[in-house]
């Protein structure tokens, strides 16, 4: 059955007859499946509970691989390169930081982008406190902001809690321009309650998060070297399981390690301790070639051999260096150089991805600045570490390199063939089920496949040919986007050796089972398969290689260009870099004859097509041949002569990349400006060229005029173009842009039904390239670009890849177990606060010096609910807030009644005073608290009367109001909403009549004053006049 259907659609491209366009609705182009890695890759991230490894790419795109050998692509709206990348561990939820400062928050489950965040300042540092649902995010003011991410609704909150640069880093008097956040960490074991900031000049800030405060800052001493010398902090890690050690790498090559204090020392300390010099600087090599350390990672290894992972690169040099650095001992350096031939990008350590049967297997996974991803085994890593330093010390660790299990050579050509789904429905699935049948992309093993066995081979739904830069030949079982190996046939020369010349053409006649290639160095061969009484197209495959077919082979002069054939034809046409068309007998692999065209341009034959040409009442077999400069040639098929002396050409040479011959009826035909005779049947050539597609009138091609019936001019250069049929046999144009664009357009009016875009694909056509694209006659097409593979669907059909979301699933909400966000670090029992020390807490925002005061209230954070409570707390005001609360002397400020005081000597308010606060304040900040309250009855049984509960919470905030000088409101008249706008009124009449005699007062006695200056001016001129 599925060689009818095979057969059916060949016939189907051969002959098309009078045929009607595809409409719309018929079309929905989509990217069905995206296997490998991307080629643009710039980030990697690693998710250790789930096993999940992310690629960020410079366009925008995120691509994810799983365990069981899934993988999944994530496409951003915007094509913007990522700058930070990083999951919520065990959550599903990945987040991206691109270059616009904007947070994307992707639920991995759903492949879908849920959030997206934007920041108003540049975003320099970014990290996860995992095992709950906050983000510190650094910018480039040196200020720390805090986010919260909602699980359920996949989408981030900023929180009021911030660290303000003033307070962190010290004495801003020195600070100089790069005061940036480089890094951001919560520090080991206390992780709820510390959190280190080390900013760009080497300043380290340790913050403590429940008082508020930094606790230590570190890095004096390299901020002064990096103010004398071009110096900052290029990347930082943790290398220490307690949190007492941080190693710094520096662009000018400089890594230290400092101390910072832990947790019981910073409690026991009642000031802030502080650090000039590290404890250890280490010598390898980065300063002296001026490489700039740019990443750092340390793997702990219970201590025994904990290794410190140093990335350096720039645009003269790379080195990757692997050294042992343990928590206690500071013995001399043993370190290792990973021989990679270019520079680094990012690194992780990734578990389950290498292989079915080990999962346990850590892999050190490189990503190479080209894309390439390279692997080694970390356990040889540790091996070699351990065992340098002996007699017989180890071979270097084997890299093995991340590649599509294509065979060893690129793919340089492809063509595929697909049959209909519902035509086999009803096979068995489970041979296709799983994809760990597949080879695993990330295996550190030979990537070598397992054929496909001969009991499966009747499964096949859709089969994929492929020629290789080697001279290999390799069917597939393209049934599921993982291509599955079924046969290989490795072409030989006449003394029995390998051919190493690029497959350059292939032509495959399903009916027949003759698969013709060609070659880079003109060899033609006709490989012809054996078949058995079971019928079966595949059965060859159970036969030894050698005895399952017959290869004969002719050499002609130049690369062969393009092939075609007819199904059950005794012959078939090569068109070769020369110019020549020749028409081979396929029994003999004679030549019937030859011909030789001119061409505008340095190239050959682009385009051969076998077509039946009805004129007359008479039907012609003709040979259409398109050069590479979009000259078009007619041949009689049977006696090779030239129908057209003339060849219709374009006005501007053009690369051919498709002539077919149409035949349409009136009403397909398109209107045209040009006054014409439309017969009924109008046989049209189809020439689609890199820049235009052009309908010619073929009656007119033959008499050697050239008549354009329509022509559409295409805004980007085109580098692929097929014809399609539905299965109506509505047929339509597909068309692949070097760019990644694909339009799909109708028939014969050349009008754009839909597009789409392949972001990250980008089509070379060099002499080696691997650049290969595939299309059935149904449109499903592969594009095949390097260490990538694209499967494209364009009609409205099922999906024809089976299993495509069981291999797609990285990773399933429901049959995860998801760990618990809030865990309890063991601490000591806190002293409950007062309720005034609580007030104190949400009114923080001067700089007030209360250290020592809040140092003796000081407790340690032990759940993340207790978390949650700090964080959702103002503990400084923000920045837009305190620039709006401070006025400057030349603002006009608006008076109200209230802020005017009668007294002339107003008394000091009872109690205590503080600068940092006010009525209102504390007011508001007693209303806040009175609704907290909970209320609690007791019994005094003394005096045998019970208090109710409102009446011990009310008396409890009156007696703190009547501390600081407000009035009791224990009386239900004065709590009375009336009765307080009375008495507000009364206070406010007292007021005024208290202005007004002040006012008469200061008139009586101006009156006063001009009297006696009347009396003294008076005097003065009597005493002047006397003299």
């Amino acid at each position: 059955m599925f060689v009818k259907k095979l057969v059916e659609k060949a016939s189907k491209k051969q002959h098309i007859g009078s045929i009607s366009s595809l409409r719309a609705e018929d079309v929905s182009p989509r990217l069905a499946f995206h296997y490998g890695v991307p080629a643009d890759a710039a980030l990697l991230a690693y998710d250790p509970v789930l096993h999940v490894l992310a690629v960020a790419t410079r366009n925008g795109q995120i691509k994810l691989f799983g365990r069981d050998n899934t993988q999944a692509l994530l496409q951003s709206p915007s094509p913007l390169p990522s700058r930070f990348l990083q999951f919520a561990e065990g959550q599903g939820v990945l987040l991206n930081v691109n270059t616009q400062n904007q947070i994307e928050v992707w639920d991995i489950d759903a492949k879908k982008l849920c959030y997206l965040h934007p920041i108003e300042k540049a975003i320099t540092a970014f990290s996860v406190l995992q095992k709950s649902s906050y983000i510190y995010v650094g910018d480039s003011s040196g200020n720390v902001s805090l986010l919260k991410l909602d699980l359920a609704q996949r989408c981030l909150a900023d929180m009021p809690y911030w660290i303000p640069f003033t307070e962190s880093y010290g004495s801003t008097a020195s600070a100089g321009n790069d005061v940036e956040v480089i890094f951001v960490s919560p520090q080991p074991l206390s992780e709820l309650n510390r959190v280190l900031i080390i900013f760009r000049d080497g300043v380290m800030s340790l913050w403590d998060i429940k008082a508020s405060k930094a606790v230590s800052i570190s890095g004096k001493t390299m901020q002064q070297q990096s103010q004398k010398e071009a110096k900052n902090v290029t990347s930082a890690c943790w290398v220490c399981a307690k949190g007492s050690k941080i190693a710094i790498g520096c662009d000018n090559g400089d890594l230290y390690i400092w101390a910072i204090p832990e947790v019981t020392s910073t409690q026991n300390s009642s000031s802030m301790g502080s650090q000039n010099l590290p404890i250890q600087r280490l010598n390898l090599g980065y300063k002296l070639d001026k490489l700039p350390i740019v990443s750092l990672q340390w793997i702990s290894s219970d201590g025994k051999a904990g290794r410190l992972y140093i990335n350096g690169f720039n645009d003269h040099g790379h080195l990757f260096q692997v050294l042992i650095l343990n928590e206690e001992s500071e013995s001399r350096i043993v370190k290792m150089v990973l021989p990679i031939a270019e520079s680094c990008q990012g690194m992780e350590l990734v578990t389950g991805l290498s292989d079915p049967n080990k999962h346990r297997q850590s892999a050190l996974v490189l990503l190479l600045k080209s894309g390439q991803i390279c692997l080694y085994d970390d356990s040889e890593i540790e091996r070699y570490l351990l065992h340098s330093q002996s007699r017989s010390p180890p071979t270097l660790p084997n890299c093995s390199y991340v590649k599509l299990p294509y065979g060893d050579s690129g793919i340089s050509v492809a063509k595929l063939y697909t049959c209909n789904p519902a035509a086999l429905a009803s096979l068995d699935e489970d041979y296709f089920s799983s994809a760990t049948k597949y080879p695993w992309l990330f295996s550190m093993k030979d990537k070598g496949q397992t054929l496909t066995s001969f009991t499966n081979i009747h499964k096949t739904r859709n089969l994929c040919i492929t020629g290789h830069l080697d001279g290999t030949i390799s069917f597939w079982d393209a049934s599921c986007p993982h291509l599955l190996q079924i046969f290989t046939i490795k072409q030989q020369n006449e003394d029995n050796t390998s051919t190493d010349n690029p497959i350059t053409s292939l032509q495959f006649d399903m009916s027949s089972s003759i698969l013709l290639s060609g070659e880079r160095s003109g060899m033609v061969r006709i490989i012809t398969f054996k078949k058995d009484s079971s019928n079966n197209i595949f059965s060859f495959l159970n036969a030894k290689q050698g005895d399952n077919c017959n290869v004969r082979s002719i050499k002609l002069k130049g690369a062969v260009t393009t092939m075609s054939s007819i199904s059950k034809s005794k012959h078939f046409a090569a068109g070769t870099e020369k110019g020549i068309v020749s028409v081979i007998n396929v029994e003999d692999a004679t030549i019937l004859y030859q011909k030789q065209f001119e061409c505008r341009l340095s190239g050959g034959i682009a385009s051969l097509q076998f077509e039946i040409y009805s004129h007359n009442g008479y039907d012609k077999d003709i040979l259409l041949a398109a050069m590479e400069d979009s000259s078009i040639f007619i041949i009689e098929e049977e006696n090779g002569k030239l129908l057209n002396p003339n060849p219709v050409q374009t006005d501007k040479p053009s690369k051919a990349l498709l002539l077919q011959m149409l035949e349409l009826s009136p009403n397909d035909t398109p209107a045209v400006s040009d006054n014409h005779d439309i017969v009924l049947k109008e046989s049209l050539l189809l020439l689609c060229t890199e820049n235009a597609i052009r309908l010619f009138s073929l009656s007119h091609a033959i008499q050697g005029t050239k008549k354009i019936i329509n022509k559409k001019k295409l805004n980007s250069s085109c580098c692929f173009a097929s014809l399609i049929h539905s299965s109506s046999n509505d047929i339509g144009l597909i068309l692949v842009f070097f760019n990644g664009k694909i339009e799909i357009r109708s028939l014969a009016d050349l009008s754009l039904l839909k597009d789409a875009f392949l972001r990250g694909f980008v089509y070379s056509r060099n002499l080696n390239s691997t650049s290969s694209i595939a299309c059935s006659s149904d449109g499903e097409t592969i594009l095949f670009n390097g260490e990538e593979t694209y499967f494209f669907s364009t009609l409205c059909q099922d999906e024809i890849y089976r299993h495509v979301d069981s291999i797609s699933t990285v990773y399933r909400k429901e049959s995860s177990t998801r760990e618990d966000s809030s865990f309890v670090v063991k601490s000591p029992k806190e002293k409950k606060k007062g309720l005034f020390g609580m007030i104190m807490k949400d009114n923080k925002g001067s700089k007030s010096k209360e250290s020592a005061a809040n140092g003796s209230e000081q407790r340690i954070a032990t759940t993340s609910e207790e978390l949650a409570s700090i964080f959702s707390s103002t503990n400084f005001a923000p920045p837009s807030e305190g620039r709006n609360s401070s006025l400057r002397d030349d603002e006009n400020v608006e008076l109200d009644i209230d802020d005017i005081d009668i007294d002339d000597n107003p008394q000091k308010p009872k109690g205590p005073h503080f600068p940092g606060l006010s009525k209102e304040k504390i007011s508001k900040g007693l209303h806040t608290l009175r609704g907290k309250l909970k209320p609690k009855t007791e019994e005094k049984i003394s005096s045998g009367n019970k208090k109710t509960e409102d009446e011990t919470s009310v008396s409890q905030v009156d007696q703190i109001k009547m501390k600081y000088g407000y009035a009791n409101t224990t009386n239900d008249d004065s709590t009375s909403v009336p009765k307080m706008i009375g008495n507000k009124l009364q206070e406010n009449m007292k007021k005024l009549e208290g202005i007004n005699l002040r006012a008469a007062d200061m008139a009586s006695g101006a009156q006063s004053f001009s009297a006696m200056a009347k009396e003294l001016l008076r005097t003065t001129k009597n005493e002047k006049g006397t003299s």
